[in-house]
């Protein structure tokens, strides 16, 4: 087809540049060239790169004076960022200004968040040692654990590539102290070498990591763990560049290493006085807490913007997660940060997995709770003071790689517009900007400073006084702002090149502008004299546009809905909000009529919002729509904040439908979030018990069992018991946090898979609890007994941790897979085939089910390996039911299980 003949001439003629072409203002080919190379009519070739357009497959320039093309393929290549269809830009180089792939300078600190702030003084040292004249300097990196010693480290070797220090084929050799660190030999081996007999099991002669490294970096990690031995052996090749291999007498070998070295330590108490003396450069890498608020910003939304790329899902992050974060301080630092942001989105993946999932919402509540309850010790006044840094109720984080250093600015700015336009609709574009910004009244006040409000007010006076009409909120801001941008010399001024402005307008703005630099003492420049006289025409003109929606208040009760209304009405002064009471004796008909009466006087194009409180006025909304013309939305919410709300923005700020709707849920969301702290709080004044759930590192069996007691508890109505899950590398961190939590508190038991070794708690294990009478021992423990007779129960709580134990062991095995994300079609089939065959599976059989499905789903997804098919036919009932239900995989996963890979299921069942 000639569209397609279209499409192959922008490819080919995209695919002719580089990157840095980009960057230097190449953007793309146009409709005449294209007609001039296939010899056809100009106006058919913009039909179809029209229709390509719109179809995604090529982007459309629009900064010159004819509109260019270039391929969306290619530029998404080229940058890493991915766009939508009908894409329209200025110029190329406009949409990679952020993108992560153009800002690869060639000084690799520049990539790391904090350059200019709280790395500035370490990235000096690094330069300055990687660049020493007489050779790099061996260098020291001190920190804690977590801060980013190692990224420092490469970034440092990187450095020295592009500087030519190192040559190209350098290599970065990464050896961690602490793996050996109980073997000497071994140790010692790696580092230098050794030669065949040096030790026992040296069976040959074998490279060190040295001579690996010769010519480029050596990262040493944790170099406290390396033994005197080792450091004397590293100070002979410091003085001169000579070292022998393990076992080796009389031979020497040379080698030219650059030594990185990082430590969590005092080096003073774990090195050698003359191995230091060696290292004349020793860097401090800060901690998370020296951070200033920007860093800790950029550096949350950069590994949101991680995870984001990895689930391929656009990530929205409210303002209270991303304050939590900030405020956190965790010993782990950026590693533990890491941890717990990647922890919130796995949680907002479960919480919203039911639906077709497009992007992830994270709210404060998917945080653990480590980082919510840090949050609650920050007192309001400095929560406040970080809130007017952050303009935005939710910041969206693409699933592309961004760069965050601009984004969200203090104040709202006009756009940078200098070319002829139509400047009301563009002013009415700014005041949408505006409006955006003050319709939170949760921190309003913070966008409005004291500036803005004395521009506004005055402003606002002068064209009641002048102009005989009263400005709208919005545009007043939108005006102040504008005003205020002008003053400050901002580089986004609005500045238009107007056809014609009458002479009454421009001598209305003439005075307005010498009354404004005579009141606020900053100079206008004349050539925004018309301007201002079509911004006020713009004012002049303006209709205001009454919101097409109407909102009901029905609630059960005599008086209760007009109750309600009236508070609303008489606090926004109006009559906005229309009840209708419904007595107990009252029919639910005669209230449907009612509400069809006053929906009937409004007209066919207005949206009907209903706020009702239980009951049969839920069910309203199927019935309203088959006897009315509008559309009806029914909330089933009488709370007045909520209602006095969206009547305030629907009526004040013209906020459309979809808006209100979203804005309830957000106003709900923080309503049921606050609520639930709150009876936590109370809940705890009264629980004076506690169980520990622990396992020695990460979350999953700690949790896991937290979660299925808390759930039993819950539903048996057992309320005075707290179980808190703990989760460390070392047994001694978790005893101090059982000190320090457990104070005035019963400990009843410690379960998990880390024992103690303490006498002063009853210690369940793991395997008692899935194995033997654990769950039993929990029970007597807390003296409800009765719960051991609950077989159903027990049965489905050992179940669960089997599962979850099962699924954590697979996803060691499985390279592409999240065996989280696919074992709810694993267990389905499972269970299909359990109910079929009328047999519960053991929990041990259970387990290699679910793991012998996971890793048959990821063979067969990637045609690694397919079981073949028996020459004997199985006709077994267990199989018929097998190939009966195997299509729940087959479907879900779009692959075909041979008849092989059904015998070793029903192998593995027969041992049920």
């Amino acid at each position: 087809m000639r569209k397609d003949k279209v499409l192959q001439i922008v490819e080919e003629f995209s695919t002719q540049y580089k990157l840095k072409d980009i960057q230097r203002g190449v953007n793309g080919i146009t409709s005449y060239e294209i007609a001039n190379i296939m010899h056809i009519a100009r106006n058919n070739t913009s039909s179809d790169l029209n229709e390509l357009w719109k179809e995604g497959k090529i982007i459309k320039i629009t900064g010159n004076k004819k509109f260019e093309f270039f391929s969306q393929c290619v530029f998404s290549a080229l940058t890493g960022i991915k766009l939508g269809v009908a894409s329209t830009c200025e110029s190329l180089s406009s949409l990679t200004k952020k993108s992560v792939a153009f800002n690869k300078l060639d000084d690799p600190f520049e990539n790391l968040i904090g350059a200019h702030e709280s790395l500035k003084n370490a990235i000096i040292s690094a330069k300055a040692s990687v660049l020493y004249p007489g050779g790099t300097l061996h260098t020291l990196l001190l920190g804690e654990s977590g801060v980013g010693k190692s990224l420092f480290a490469r970034t440092m070797y990187q450095f020295g590539v592009n500087e030519h220090v190192y040559k190209d084929t350098a290599k970065f050799v990464v050896f961690n102290c602490a793996d050996y660190a109980n073997n000497v030999e071994l140790l010692l081996s790696q580092l230098f070498g050794s030669v065949k007999g040096a030790y026992t099991g040296a069976e040959q002669t074998r490279e060190g990591l040295i001579s690996r490294a010769d010519g480029g970096v050596l990262f040493l990690d944790e170099v406290h763990r390396l033994p005197p031995e080792g450091q004397e052996m590293l100070f002979y090749l410091i003085d001169t560049g000579k070292y022998r291999m393990l076992g080796e007498s009389g031979v020497e070998h040379q080698a030219n290493v650059s030594l990185i070295m990082a430590t969590t330590e005092n080096p003073d108490n774990h090195l050698l006085t003359t191995f230091m003396r060696r290292i004349p450069m020793v860097i401090n890498i800060p901690n998370l807490e020296k951070k200033s608020v920007e860093e800790k910003k950029e550096l949350i939304m950069y590994l949101y913007n991680m995870e984001a790329i990895a689930t391929q899902m656009a990530i929205h992050i409210d303002r209270d997660t991303l304050l939590s974060l900030i405020f956190y301080n965790p010993p782990g630092n950026i590693g533990q940060l890491k941890n717990d942001v990647r922890l919130s989105v796995a949680r907002s993946y479960l919480e919203q997995k039911k639906d077709t999932l497009t992007e992830l919402n994270v709210h404060l509540y998917s945080l653990s709770q480590m980082v919510q309850s840090n949050f609650d010790k920050i007192d309001c006044k400095t929560k406040e003071t970080y809130i007017h840094q952050i303009v935005k109720d939710t910041l969206y984080v693409p699933p592309y790689p961004y760069l965050y250093h601009e984004i969200d600015s203090f104040f709202p700015t006009a756009t940078n517009e200098r070319k002829q336009i139509d400047i009301k609709s563009q002013f009415e574009t700014y005041v949408q900007q505006i409006l955006m910004s003050l319709d939170d009244s949760t921190h309003s006040s913070f966008i409005i400073d004291d500036d803005i409000q004395s521009i506004m007010s005055f402003v606002r006076e002068w064209i009641l006084y002048h102009m005989n009409f009263l400005l709208e909120r919005s545009q007043n801001a939108s005006f102040a702002f504008y005003l205020k941008s002008i003053r400050d010399h901002s580089e986004n001024n609005l500045n238009f090149i107007l056809d014609e402005n009458s002479e009454e307008m421009v001598e209305l703005s003439r005075n307005l502008v010498r009354e404004i630099e005579c009141r606020f003492h900053f100079q206008i420049p004349e050539n925004q004299i018309k301007t201002i006289a079509s911004i006020l025409d713009t004012f002049k003109n303006h209709k205001p546009q009454n919101s097409k929606m109407k909102m009901l208040v029905l609630a059960h009760g005599d008086s209760l809905a007009s109750n309600i209304a009236n508070v609303v009405n008489e606090l926004l002064n109006g009559s906005f909000l229309t009840p209708i009471n419904m007595p107990l004796s009252r029919d639910v008909n005669d209230v449907i009529n009612e509400v069809i009466d006053n929906i009937n006087k409004e007209p066919e194009d207005c949206d009907i919002i209903l706020f009702v409180d239980m009951g049969s006025l839920a069910n309203m909304e199927k019935i309203l729509s088959e006897k009315i013309s509008q559309k009806v939305f029914v909330i089933p919410t009488v709370n007045t904040l909520v209602l006095l709300e969206s009547v305030r923005k629907v009526t004040y700020l013209n906020y459309t439908t979809e808006a209100i709707l979203n804005d309830i849920i957000r106003m709900s969301q923080k309503m049921n979030h606050n609520l639930e702290h709150q009876i936590k709080g109370y809940i705890e004044q009264y629980t004076e018990r506690i169980i520990y759930t622990i396992c020695r590192s990460g979350e999953g069996t700690a949790r896991y069992l937290e979660t299925y007691l808390k759930q039993i508890f819950e539903k048996n109505n057992i309320f005075d018991i707290d179980i808190v899950s703990l989760s460390y590398d070392s047994p001694q961190k978790i005893k101090k946090i059982i000190r320090e939590t457990s104070k005035n508190k019963d400990v009843l038991c410690i379960i998990g898979n880390v024992n103690l070794d303490t006498n002063e708690y009853p210690f369940i294990s793991l395997e008692d609890i899935l194995m033997r009478d654990g769950v039993s021992n929990v029970f007597k423990l807390i003296g409800h007994d009765y719960l051991i007779d609950n077989d159903k129960m027990m049965h489905a709580f050992k179940r669960n941790v089997f599962v979850d134990v099962s699924l954590e062991s697979v996803q060691k095995y499985l390279l592409y897979l999240d065996a989280q994300k696919i074992s709810p079609i694993v267990l389905e089939f499972i269970e299909k085939v359990e109910k079929e065959s009328n047999q519960i599976c053991e929990n041990n059989i259970l387990i290699r089910l679910v793991i012998h499905i996971c890793c048959m789903i990821e063979r067969l997804l990637f045609d690694e390996y397919v079981a073949s098919n028996n020459d004997v036919i199985d006709e077994s009932e267990l199989m018929q039911i097998i190939n009966k239900n195997i299509h729940i995989i087959e479907n879900a996963f779009n692959i075909k299980v041979s008849q092989g890979e059904c015998e070793f299921i029903r192998e593995i069942l027969q041992d049920n």
